[in-house]
């Protein structure tokens, strides 16, 4: 039962109020549905908005994005058409005005693109005391001792992201693909984001769809099966390394 709302001036001072029993909200847009269903476990929330995490620094090809800029801003980036599209991508006008950078990346599936772009971008993310590669955030991340400050990345104008959906908008993706690099990124495949090693080795698009689709373990459930998420998976692989000519 929730019995605080906290909203601390400092990263610092979110970080020392989170133990225990303490949930950290960003935007709110997945922190508020779980209050009004009363299926957030916490005894109180750290709202991040005054903790001074938002904004974009851009210095020499690299970007730093803060942990609560919203998507609205990412979305208007230019230089990492990946990350722009991705956070484009991401429900209504009104949504992405709430939604953080930060939030996105533990929305957890089906939610969570711009982690794919992010992760083909080979980003890093700065944890309150540690900053880690993003591939590393899933399964090294302590909930409940830190929070994520921020990310940075190399900007790539030559990055792709392509996505899957039922419907144009407002609908989670089937699958969604990132390259840059010559990383490859995928979607809608796993618990979270995840690297595709196959079709970053592989000698062409063609084969690389074909590898990424062999690699990938995707569940079923009501959004798609997992044979049709393979089957995009394999499609849109090679539509996005033929857009970016990175095989």
């Amino acid at each position: 039962m929730i019995t605080e709302y906290l909203l601390p001036d400092s990263a610092e001072k979110a970080v020392a109020e989170l133990a225990p029993g303490g949930a950290v909200m960003g935007g709110g847009t997945t922190v508020m549905p779980a209050v009004h269903a009363g299926a957030l476990d916490a005894e109180r929330v750290v709202g991040l908005a005054r903790a001074g995490l938002a904004g974009i620094e851009r210095s020499g090809g690299r970007t730093r994005i803060g942990a609560m800029t919203p998507l609205a801003a990412v979305a208007a980036l230019d230089g990492v058409p990946a990350l722009a599209e991705a956070a484009q991508a991401v429900g209504g006008p009104a949504l992405r005005n709430m939604a953080t950078i930060g939030g996105n990346l533990l929305a957890g599936a089906p939610y969570g693109d711009v982690g794919v772009a992010l992760l083909a971008l080979g980003a890093e993310v700065e944890l309150s005391g540690r900053t880690i590669p993003l591939d590393d955030l899933w399964s090294s991340m302590r909930p409940g001792e830190e929070i994520i400050l921020g990310v940075a990345f190399d900007d790539d104008h030559g990055s792709v992201f392509l996505r899957w959906a039922r419907r144009a908008a407002n609908s989670p993706a089937v699958v969604c693909v990132a390259v840059s690099g010559g990383r490859v990124a995928l979607g809608g495949v796993a618990a979270h984001p995840v690297r595709s090693p196959a079709a970053e080795a592989a000698s062409d698009p063609a084969a690389a769809g074909a590898a990424a689709a062999e690699e990938v373990d995707p569940p079923t459930d009501a959004i798609a099966s997992a044979w049709y998420r393979k089957r995009m998976t394999e499609l849109f692989v090679r539509r996005a390394l033929e857009g970016s000519h990175a095989v």
